[in-house]
């Protein structure tokens, strides 16, 4: 098996003005690949710092993945931090500061500060950005790879795509591993694990995990050596599960309420949302929906007792409660349009984003059972 340890480079992310999530999509796109990831670490823009971690996570994975300080300004690192690793000097490559000035419009055009984005050292090899100055390196060595990317999440994962995948392909003998995945909503993490304690605990050939998100709790089968026994337990854990569970794999919630609406005849969906920051509208208009009941919209109600909602067949609504003393909220859920169904009340947990957005998702769920007990 091959292992690869991820460095996140950049001060505002330890500073908590950024979110990493270039380590969550490459540490998913490794394990898809057949790679262990070993770790994920996030540094300050210190040039030693970058040096001393390069260092650490060659001597211990195959793969180093560098995303972040490529930029132009005084703080952009990365480039010295694994030049002083490797032990090699940086030099300003013809060709890559050909393609910057070109990039700008010519000498004039282009900023004195990006002459540092075509540095590089004699063993890299130079990765083109299509949608970035950052262009990133490529590094080869008898006793695995290095590859340097940009921190903007666009510009990484199209080179990630298009020019790390295929380099991989070829230097790397990786066996990707099976992976499903079973998502629920309406059933706690500790009672989910109980129900299906019989794929999840003990002597099985495949590694399980559950994990709770603000759309459900879900449950992740992998083996890279038994992908039947992945399958069995996947297929086993929806028996289990029930009627908690909405789907598998790729599936979201709004587009499993779309396809089942459209399924009972429903021609077009909307929203109303009372105190929820428009997270059902944005919920929805996110779905990947194929073949479900097409969304037209929502309206953010400011309190008004009878809002008016846009045309649809059916019109979801969603009024989420103030705050008990103990945290806790409720959600009036209602579902005009659609015969036989009464409105309810749910109860969501959390605070902040993480609230409103548990109160849209407490609303399609809702009116998933309903679809179905209908």
């Amino acid at each position: 098996m091959t292992d690869a340890d991820l460095l996140s480079v950049g001060s505002e992310i330890l500073r908590g003005e950024t979110i990493d999530t270039n380590a969550g999509y490459l540490g998913g796109q490794l394990n898809d690949l057949g790679f262990r990831v070993l770790g994920v670490r996030a540094l300050p823009d210190d040039r030693g710092t970058i040096a001393a971690a390069v260092r650490e996570a060659r001597a211990r994975a195959q793969l180093v993945l560098v995303t972040g300080g490529l930029g132009p300004t005084h703080d952009d690192l990365t480039r010295e931090g694994v030049a002083d690793a490797f032990g090699e000097p940086l030099h300003e490559e013809a060709a890559l500061l050909a393609a910057l000035r070109d990039r700008f419009g010519g000498v004039a055009e282009m900023p004195a500060t990006n002459r540092r984005q075509a540095l590089i050292i004699p063993s890299a090899e130079s990765v083109p950005n299509p949608i970035g100055s950052a262009p990133g390196w490529w590094i080869d060595r008898h006793d695995g790879a290095l590859a340097t990317m940009p921190g903007v999440p666009s510009e990484m994962r199209r080179m990630f795509a298009e020019q790390i995948v295929p380099r991989l392909a070829t230097r790397f003998a990786a066996h990707p591993s099976a992976s499903r995945t079973v998502k629920t909503f309406g059933i706690g993490e500790s009672t989910l694990a109980e129900r299906l304690a019989e794929v999840l605990e003990g002597g099985t050939p495949y590694e399980a995990g559950i994990y709770a998100r603000d759309d459900g709790v879900q449950v992740h089968f992998t083996s890279r050596e038994h992908p039947e026994a992945v399958e069995s337990a996947a297929s086993r854990a929806l028996e289990l599960a029930g009627i908690d569970a909405f789907g598998t794999d790729d599936d979201d919630l709004a587009s499993v309420v779309l396809r089942g609406l459209a399924a009972h005849g429903v021609a077009s969906v909307s929203s109303i949302e009372w105190g929820t920051g428009g997270a059902l509208l944005a919920v929805l208009s996110a779905a990947q929906s194929s073949g479900g009941a097409p969304y037209v919209g929502g309206v953010l109600a400011n309190g008004a007792a009878d809002t008016p909602a846009l045309a649809a067949e059916a019109v979801l609504t969603c009024r989420l409660l103030p705050q008990d003393r103990h945290g806790r909220s409720r959600v009036q859920i209602e579902m005009r349009g659609i015969s036989g169904v009464q409105p309810i009340e749910a109860r969501v947990h959390g605070s902040g984003p993480q609230r409103l957005r548990r109160a849209a998702f407490a609303t399609l769920d809702a009116t998933r059972r309903a679809l179905i007990d209908g």
